[in-house]
């Protein structure tokens, strides 16, 4: 009996030691501290969201989680105007507006996350300093984020090896650059995660199931036709969360067309057909709807040019688009100012520190594994033709390419350890000393951002007190004109339309589309340059200027009362007193 104990015992200790158990222990002790480097971040930088496409994207959920269709209470002008051209009437519904500006994939994450914790409640008072539901959509995204650590540890191990594999994954969850992105609590982390996804499932279908039979060997078709649908089925999906993502269907497409199986780049098509297959759908809903594959979001091309500056294409009611020639040469002004502006601001990977440099020395260096060597070179043409592309959007479409950052610290640490291998240095313990130094410096931009004092609150503009107050004052059949409608669609739960760019726009929704009882200005519009924003006839906001700050109300104008919100910052106008 003794004898049978103490080899139980044995059997114990080694699975603990070196067998299964280590294993499980490694995998508590990970999700221990992706937990902990998510609440740290949190903790010391969220006070509320601060994202309009976050806020934007959860009233999608929860309107997703209530009625089971893909309606929005931010409503654009530019819109309204698209669906009133395609309607019999000449009128665009306002309530329960389609959204025509998301992929759908983070909405029905969101509605689940609601759907299993409750559906949130609009227009109930609150003193907490943060209203509680900011944080499922910020919790959802910390979520894929430790999620995407895993992808990036798998990577790490078949591009390289096991010890390649957790220092990526470590590096990873202690980047700056990662965290900030998934506090916004918008739909990057899931998108990267769905990416990243697809990498590591094409490594598995460009494999060579024995590298030294001849090239005709492929083994069973099951080998390479089940993880080629997975990458394709997780393309589509990252595609789907965020559309600038579907630019990681160019680094499976180059990287399965040069591998060593036979008739690659047949593969490499049959996998760019089994990606766009379940886009079909969508693409088709759209087309119903609004005419174009992909919604509106094509028109923001134009958006941010000299011919519609700032946001005035979304605002406006009747649009006066301009000639191909017109538009062609306003994207080019557009598209340099932007890539000036990225490039300045260190390519979108600041927080990179010395894992970026190493990454780039890199490409000096020939890796033996194949695979290793032909994804880096699919990286490159990917990242050109993702800037190219996203500056042509806007700045903040420029942030997508930190989907590629996960992919580039494997790179890193495997190159820095080919150079600590080379060096060969006698002193004990220089290699671990060496990568801690690696794993500090890349630690430090989060260091600086947990460290004391904690971020405030994220006003001006957003806080949720004024918002659902101001909100309050809307019957549930009405809505309100405001310039920061995912706001008071998200905190209010009203439906919201975004402030026309002009006085006669307002006339055109309020006599012919919907009637707007209540029109709520912030710092987003009261902030503007006194003379190149508002007090010049020419300004974009001179319209608006004469009614809520020069007092010259036009005699017909439906909103005769006004108040004042937090000192001057904020300003109310209804057709009667509200509040």
């Amino acid at each position: 009996m003794a004898i049978q104990f103490e080899s139980s015992l044995q059997n114990l200790v080694y699975q603990v030691d070196a067998g299964a158990g280590r294993k499980v222990i490694h995998a508590v002790l990970f999700v221990l501290f992706a937990f902990a480097m998510a609440a740290l971040y949190t903790f010391s930088n969220f006070q509320g969201l601060r994202d309009a496409r976050a806020m934007e994207e959860a009233q999608l959920a929860r309107n997703l989680a209530k009625e089971g269709k893909l309606t929005t209470q931010c409503v654009r002008p530019l819109s309204m105007w698209n669906l009133a051209s395609r309607s019999p009437e000449g009128n665009a519904r306002v309530q329960g507006h389609p959204d025509l500006m998301h992929p759908p994939v983070w909405p029905v994450l969101l509605a689940g996350a609601f759907q299993i914790g409750g559906m949130p409640e609009t227009g109930v008072p609150t003193t907490a300093p943060v209203w509680g539901w900011d944080y499922v959509p910020v919790a959802t995204s910390h979520l894929f984020t430790a999620l995407a650590a895993l992808w990036v540890w798998l990577i790490g191990r078949k591009l390289f090896d096991h010890r390649v594999g957790s220092l990526s994954a470590g590096a990873f969850l202690i980047s700056d650059l990662v965290w900030r992105q998934s506090l916004a609590g918008a739909d990057w982390s899931a998108a990267m995660f769905f990416s990243l996804g697809a990498v590591y499932a094409a490594l598995w279908a460009a494999e060579r199931p024995n590298a030294a039979g001849p090239a005709e060997d492929e083994g069973p078709v099951w080998r390479w036709l089940v993880p080629l649908v997975v990458s394709a089925a997780l393309t589509a999906l990252a595609f789907l969360t965020r559309y600038a993502a579907g630019s990681i269907a160019l680094v499976v497409f180059l990287y399965l067309g040069a591998s060593r199986r036979r008739h690659p780049w047949a593969k490499a098509c049959l996998y760019a057909a089994l990606a766009a297959l379940p886009v079909v759908p969508w693409v088709v809903r759209n087309i119903v709807l609004c005419g174009h594959p992909f919604g509106l979001v094509l028109h923001e091309v134009m958006a941010g040019t000299y011919l519609f500056p700032g946001d005035a294409l979304a605002r406006s009611i009747q649009p006066d688009m301009p000639d191909a020639g017109a538009a062609l040469y306003a994207v080019q002004l557009k598209m340099i100012a932007n890539l000036r502006m990225f490039f300045a601001q260190g390519c979108g990977f600041a927080g990179g520190g010395i894992l970026l440099a190493l990454f780039g020395a890199m490409y000096f260096h020939r890796f033996v594994r194949p695979s290793s060597r032909v994804l880096r070179w699919c990286l490159l043409p990917a990242g050109m033709a993702t800037v190219l592309s996203a500056s042509a959007f806007g700045e903040e479409n420029l942030r997508v390419l930190s989907i590629y950052w996960p992919l580039a610290i494997p790179f890193a640490w495997a190159f820095f350890l080919v150079l600590l291998d080379r060096l060969q240095f006698g002193v004990r313990f220089f290699a671990a000393a060496a990568v801690s130094a690696v794993m500090f410096l890349t630690a430090l931009p989060l260091l600086a951002n947990v460290l004391p004092p904690r971020t405030g609150l994220p006003y001006p503009p957003y806080f949720h007190r004024y918002i659902g107050w101001v909100s309050s004052m809307v019957e549930a059949d009405e809505c309100l004109a405001t310039d920061i409608p995912w706001a008071t669609a998200w905190y209010g739960g009203k439906t919201s339309i975004l402030l026309p760019r002009d006085i006669d726009g307002f006339y055109e929704i309020h006599d012919r589309h919907q009637k707007i009882p209540l029109a709520y200005f912030t710092t987003v519009t009261r902030d503007k340059p006194w003379v190149r924003g508002l007090s010049d006839p020419a300004a974009p906001e001179y319209s608006w200027y004469q009614v809520f700050a020069a007092g010259k109300v036009p005699q017909n104008f439906p909103l005769t009362h006004g108040r004042f919100v937090a000192g001057s910052d904020q300003l109310i106008l209804a057709d009667r007193p509200r509040w």
